[in-house]
């Protein structure tokens, strides 16, 4: 019986992408969030990378104000400074913190199309269907 997977599609900045394969960022801070619980993200490097570089499972997601995330951000990990928080949330009363565990890099960066033909990568994020998460997470290492 194939594990039911409720899997999200991130873009992430190379620099972040980066802290969190090497452990140091183990939050992820966004504006915006999924309406439904997602069990996974595939992190997505933007430009210039423009690959998918792993898959990571969520631990839980807590909604916030600014100064709530970036308690969250100093306690856990967040591989972000006050400023780079501030101005990421800038705009919005309340922000989300996604705590990241089990990170699984894929075993050579991926073009999007590579997988996914004809996707683009998403503004925000985008879910996947459990066919689709399964398809990368088979080549994780």
């Amino acid at each position: 019986m194939q594990r039911e997977y409720r899997a999200v599609l991130i873009s992430v900045h190379p620099k972040y992408v980066r802290k969190i394969l090497d452990g140091s960022k183990k939050v992820e801070f966004r504006r915006v969030w999924a309406a439904r619980e997602v069990t996974h993200l595939v992190i997505y490097s933007t430009s210039p990378d423009m690959t998918i570089e792993a898959t990571v499972k969520v631990e839980r997601v807590i909604a916030g104000s600014k100064t709530m995330l970036w308690e969250i951000a100093k306690e856990y990990g967040g591989g972000i400074t006050r400023k780079e928080l501030r101005d990421y949330f800038s705009g919005v009363s309340e922000g989300y913190a996604v705590m990241l565990g089990d990170i699984k890099r894929v075993e050579r960066p991926l073009s999007l199309t590579e997988v996914f033909a004809g996707m683009r990568a998403p503004q925000s994020f985008v879910y996947l269907t459990t066919e689709q998460f399964e398809s990368i997470r088979t080549l994780t290492i």
